[in-house]
């Protein structure tokens, strides 16, 4: 790290989601439960989205403004954990106590903690609550612009949701994407964590369906990307923004991404990592052996962009 400042944008970005995989590794194994697969493979978006494209105010979680984000496959909570603890609204002993009763970080993400919009955890509820925040911006900010063509600054968010297979096999977020359509709801956005891998196995084992397809008949904007390209990432966030209707990137990315022998492996989807896994992780990641490790320049670089 003594030459971290000397590192190009691309490097510090995949060293700090090297990071992030280290906490949601050690994390898990420390609670002896847990979900690692998952975190890991959509790290790539989620640190995208809130190191370059996330509206807040790091200093106020509740800013009536802020854009909103939903993961709605809650079981990933120590993704967002990382990125809370990023921000400052966590700190690093609330990430060592991660399910343990009474502390800041349960295994489900519940509203009370800030930086959470709501509390998640059966599947596509999240999907659903994200589609009815995007209907409540839409009306709140219509309702004003009618009064004052100026008012649209007060209100002019967007709501990102992280969905994963899971998500979408639940009847009750295929039906509120249904009604986001009908009611073009543009400033919903979510991101659609393609693994293909499940608890029990991988989706084909259950589930064939073409969401392209599905969604594009709910009048979506679609995008089919790579989920762990960077710049894939950026651009479908950027175009999704200027669409007038409802998004969905579909990522397509690997479970446990960048472990070193786990990777696609369902077995990671809801179970600790074995410690020699870790280990060996850790190093193909460049990372030190040391647990919960969280280094002040990672820090300092993921809040460049705070006022």
């Amino acid at each position: 790290m003594v030459n971290f400042a000397d590192w190009s944008k691309e490097e510090k970005d995949q060293y700090t989601i090297s990071v992030m995989k280290g906490l949601v590794m050690d994390a898990t194994r420390q609670a002896n439960s847990g979900h690692p697969g998952g975190p890991m493979s959509c790290a790539d978006f989620a640190y995208l989205l809130y190191r370059y494209h996330l509206t807040f105010d790091p200093k106020d979680p509740e800013w009536f403004d802020r854009d909103r984000f939903i993961l709605s496959g809650g079981h990933m909570s120590m993704l967002q954990y990382s990125l809370l603890l990023f921000i400052d609204w966590l700190d690093l002993d609330d990430i060592k106590n991660f399910r343990q009763l009474h502390s800041k970080t349960p295994g489900h993400p519940e509203v009370e903690i800030p930086g959470v919009e709501c509390t998640t955890g059966p599947l596509g509820q999240g999907f659903a609550m994200g589609a009815g925040m995007a209907q409540a911006e839409a009306y709140l900010r219509n309702l004003f612009v009618s009064t004052d063509q100026k008012a649209s600054r007060l209100i002019n968010h967007f709501t990102y949701v992280l969905a994963s297979d899971g998500d979408l096999q639940e009847p009750v977020a295929l039906g509120s994407a249904s009604l986001a359509g009908h009611l073009g709801l543009s400033k919903l956005i979510v991101f659609y964590d393609a693994n293909e891998a499940q608890i029990s196995g991988n989706t084909n084992r259950s589930d064939s369906t073409d969401y392209a397809t599905v969604f594009e008949g709910f009048k979506w904007h679609v995008q089919q990307i790579d989920g762990h390209d960077h710049d894939q990432l950026n651009n479908a966030i950027l175009d999704a923004k200027k669409s007038d209707r409802p998004s969905i990137i579909i990522g397509k990315t690997i479970m446990a991404k960048g472990t070193a022998n786990m990777e696609g492996d369902h077995n990671t989807h809801g179970a600790p990592l074995p410690q020699d896994e870790i280990d060996r992780t850790k190093d193909k990641l460049g990372l030190p052996p040391d647990k919960f490790y969280y280094p002040k320049e990672v820090k300092e670089y993921f809040q460049e962009r705070f006022p």
